[in-house]
This record gives structure tokens, C-alpha cells and sequence, in this order.
């Protein structure tokens, strides 16, 4: 079930998207209707740890951006963010030029079909060489914990507005 919403607190600056990971995977809704699923996390570094006070602030700037919502709450359905384009999906951030590009061939597949998405954003840190394993355990663990927002993406031709 979704709600409708329309208002973005924040642009998001073009350096935090150059630092985000993006991880895909098909799923199905309640309902058993398959849905592609796009997760943005914070890479954890390599050799120093990170201040997760700040990665919080910045996740939580991305989640506001989209206009996601803790697990839990209604998943609001914020319009069209993302585009198809030769093969490649785009997200798009409002009130910004920049999308974050996702070419894994059978989540674009997936996408084209369904017309949506379901947007993740973590809280935490997450590494960019995590396993399959390591990202559900992470996935689960968050939605738990309250450290997981979602919003629901439309596909279309002009972004932010109706399709």
C-alpha cells in the first residue's frame, strides 16, 4: 500500500551521490506482484572506520531527498525518479541534473515490466564487497531496527511530476 507525496526537504549534493553504493534485486509485493528493488547505502571504508553520526546525516539526506519513509510507515509513492534509456535505468534526485545509473540488464528488464520500484535507503554503512549473504543479513537487520526507508519510484518520460 502506498501514499502519495509530492514535497522534498533537500537537493541533494552531487558529491554524496558520487559516494553512495547502489545494490538491485527483483522481489514480489505482498500481493505476489513482482517488483525490482534498488538499495542505497554508505560504503563502509576501507581502512579507517567511519563516524556513523555522519553517515546517518548523509543517509538520512538521501532518504529525505526521495521523500522515503522509516520501514514500517505507509511506503509513499513520490512520482516518477526514474527513466529508461538505451538499456539503463537513472534515478533521478529532485530539484537536481543528477541520477545515479543502474545498468544490471535483467533489473532494468524488471523495471520496464512493473514501471516502478521500490527505493531502499540504509542508514548504515555497508561494505561495497559484501556477499549476497552479508546484504540480506543487512537488509533484514535494518528493517528490524527501524534503519531502513523505502519509497515507491514510477517510470516515466519527465521526472518528479506525473507520468
Amino acid at each position: 500500500m502506498t501514499a502519495e507525496t509530492t514535497a522534498v526537504a533537500e537537493v541533494m549534493p552531487l558529491a554524496t551521490l558520487m559516494s553512495v553504493n547502489v545494490r538491485t534485486w527483483l522481489d514480489r509485493t505482498d500481493a505476489g506482484e513482482p517488483i525490482p528493488c534498488l538499495m542505497i547505502t554508505y560504503p563502509a571504508p576501507q581502512f579507517d572506520d567511519a563516524d556513523p553520526v555522519a553517515v546517518e546525516a548523509t543517509m538520512r539526506q538521501v532518504a529525505t531527498s526521495l521523500g522515503a519513509v522509516p520501514a514500517g510507515e505507509l511506503v509513499p509513492d513520490v512520482g516518477v525518479r526514474l527513466t529508461l534509456r538505451g538499456g539503463v535505468a537513472l534515478l533521478w534526485f529532485p530539484e537536481t541534473g543528477y541520477a545515479l545509473k543502474v545498468e544490471h540488464p535483467s533489473w532494468v528488464r524488471g523495471l520496464e515490466h512493473c514501471g516502478g520500484a521500490l527505493l531502499a535507503v540504509g542508514l548504515d554503512e555497508l561494505s561495497q564487497v559484501a556477499s549476497v549473504a552479508e546484504v540480506d543479513e543487512y537488509r533484514n537487520h535494518a528493517r528490524e531496527a527501524g534503519r531502513l526507508q523505502f519509497a515507491l519510484a514510477r517510470v516515466g518520460r519527465s521526472v518528479g511530476g506525473a507520468s
